[in-house]
């Protein structure tokens, strides 16, 4: 580099400083790609037990959760009513809160106490 001017310096640290740069910048939305994570919440409402008991109709999920495995989706159910839930082999509690990742792709029927038809889909993808 000795051979160099000056100005052909400036030019090469400058450049050299934007490489770094965006490479930074490249890590760093990676890392916030790959952390990304989201939540797909449901709660189950006080009064969801009465309700269906007295031949309501009630509403608490779709007809099918799509959980998407690029953003590392997790699903939450908070049963929030007085009575328990029954979704797939799972019984959720009064209060309590039922976590699950999904890891591969797929689709799940489930057999659910408050949704319409006592079926529920998950499909994972």
């Amino acid at each position: 580099m000795a051979h160099l001017n000056l100005s052909t310096r400036a030019r090469l640290a400058i450049l050299l400083a934007t490489v770094a740069i965006i490479a930074a910048a490249g890590i760093v939305l990676w890392q916030a790609t790959a952390n990304r994570q989201r939540q797909l919440i449901f709660e189950i409402p006080p009064g969801t037990a009465a309700r269906l008991a007295a031949g309501e109709e009630v509403t608490i999920f779709p007809s099918t959760i799509v959980i998407d495995l690029r953003y590392h989706d997790t699903l939450i159910i908070q049963n929030n009513d007085n009575a328990e839930v029954t979704i797939g082999p799972f019984r959720i509690v009064p209060g309590q809160r039922f976590v699950q990742r999904y890891w591969s792709p797929g689709t799940y029927e489930l057999i659910c106490s408050v949704h319409q038809g006592e079926q529920l889909r998950i499909e994972v993808r």
